[in-house]
């Protein structure tokens, strides 16, 4: 049993070794070989992720489109991200010009080389991610350089005096302000995108884990038939490794029985969670089961509306549960 992490194709070093702990190795989806970033490859290497690009091909119309609209944000945005948030509502993202409008935002001409007589969909929505995936990288490490920033203020506070502190705390106020929130930006966007990649995924996989509140609430609040099959208020990824582990083997052998029975029941073993080495530190769990549903039916949900059949590998799946798993920090109230 591998989790797929969704929708996002970006993660940091945090995400990666708490998913790890309660799960080990996550596959993430990637839009394209070129694209992927160095803290992920390291993450790989490592034995965390495993990095998979379910579609390939066009990978030069790719760098050469994303480094143009890059250049362009930075021309008449004034920011390396501007290119994402330019796009705004204006162009529909799976309309069939959407790469093609890009160019012409660039280059103010409709570039005929863009041009499709039907709707390039898969090319779009890697596109799309890729743009994401840069965007969410550039929010990371503005909240990685604002993390050191605040720990640096915080240690010159421990020196100073109490006249000294309130004197600095007048004049200075809080300085941390954490960047955008890239897990709550263009979540539907992000949702549909991911999904068309998820399609052309020969393993079909039926487990799904996401960090982002917005992603799950997307899923579980579709119209499916759809129940809770495990909910863990704060499982201390920060244990002892010998510990976690063990716990670990637990968790995943109980998620491998649901995958293979939907009339599987919860050892309530997987209830007796591991002390932590940090009180606070723990990341709460929730399981949902969307009962019997291939992938032709799943993103159709999603989507709204019937997508390309030509699109998927095997049309002869049969239905199977998907489970919707959500991971995220839990909040103690004490």
């Amino acid at each position: 049993m591998k989790p797929v992490y969704f929708p996002f194709t970006y993660i940091n070093n945090t995400v990666a070794r708490d998913l790890c702990a309660c799960f080990g190795q996550v596959t993430v989806y990637q839009p394209a070989a070129h694209s992927i970033p160095e803290n992920m490859e390291r993450l790989a290497k490592e034995g965390m992720l495993d990095l998979k690009v379910p579609v390939s091909g066009d990978e030069a119309r790719l760098v050469a489109l994303i480094k143009e609209y890059k250049e362009w944000g930075e021309l008449h945005q004034k920011s390396d991200t501007a290119f994402l948030k330019a796009i705004g509502e204006r162009v529909p993202f799976f309309d069939d010009t959407f790469s093609t409008q890009l160019a012409s935002q660039i280059k103010n001409i409709r570039d005929e080389n863009y041009s499709k007589e039907k709707p390039d969909i898969l090319f779009n929505a890697r596109l799309f991610l890729c743009l994401a995936q840069d965007y969410d990288l550039v929010q990371d490490g503005i909240n990685r350089d604002l993390i050191s920033v605040y720990e640096m203020e915080k240690k010159l506070l421990e020196g100073l005096t109490h006249d000294d502190e309130v004197f600095f705390s007048k004049n200075t106020g809080s300085s941390l302000q954490v960047a955008d929130d890239s897990g709550k930006y263009k979540i539907k966007e992000r949702i549909e995108a991911w999904t068309y990649i998820m399609l052309n995924d020969k393993e079909n996989p039926r487990f799904l884990i996401t960090g982002s509140r917005d992603a799950f609430d997307f899923i579980i609040e579709k119209p499916w038939d759809i129940k809770k099959v495990v909910e863990l208020a704060s499982v201390p990824v920060c244990a002892e490794a010998d510990i976690i582990n063990k716990w670990r083997d637990i968790l995943t052998g109980q998620v491998e029985g649901l995958l293979k029975d939907d009339n599987f029941k919860i050892d309530e073993k997987i209830y007796d969670l591991p002390a932590a080495k940090e009180p606070d530190r723990g990341m709460s769990l929730k399981i949902f089961r969307i009962i019997n549903k291939s992938r032709h039916d799943f993103i159709n949900k999603i989507l709204g509306q019937k997508f390309q059949d030509d699109m998927i590998n095997n049309k002869d799946e049969i239905n199977k549960s998907i489970f919707i798993c959500l991971l995220e920090p839990s909040h103690p109230t004490s």
